[in-house]
């Protein structure tokens, strides 16, 4: 049950980060929030390559959003395999350490609050998932 609900909980967070990033991706004027809120344009959008890197963010997180539901046993629990799923956690949970620093260094208090707090309570799912459960 613990499980399920983590895996629950860490869905839902990277299902709202990837909904931001196809957001920033179609131009909303969010940049300042994004990318060390260094890269927005005057307009608050990113620029082109920025926004591409968004999109590629959003299927990583489409990605990360099956690894994490079937880590925690949830849905398509077979759609991958154990191994794959454990290595991929303990992975996730590397990137989201590195991610929190980056988010926390960040200019825009959006980000360090908001993102870093979202990406540390990623960090701490996916270590729960691939060291833990």
């Amino acid at each position: 049950m613990l499980t399920q609900l983590v895996a629950l909980f860490a869905a839902f967070l990277l299902a709202a980060n990837a909904i931001f990033q196809v957001a920033l991706a179609a131009g909303v004027r969010w940049g300042a929030a994004a990318y060390g809120g260094k890269v927005a344009q005057d307009d608050g959008s990113l620029p082109t390559r920025y926004r591409v890197m968004s999109l590629v963010s959003a299927a990583f997180m489409g990605l990360l959003f099956l690894v994490i539901l079937s880590a925690g046993g949830v849905g398509g629990a077979g759609l991958l395999s154990a191994e794959f799923v454990t290595w991929a956690c303990r992975g996730a949970t590397v990137l989201f350490v590195l991610n929190t620093a980056g988010n926390l260094s960040s200019i825009s208090k959006i980000e360090r609050w908001v993102m870093g707090s979202t990406t540390a309570c990623l960090a701490a799912a996916f270590a729960l998932m691939g060291w833990v459960f």
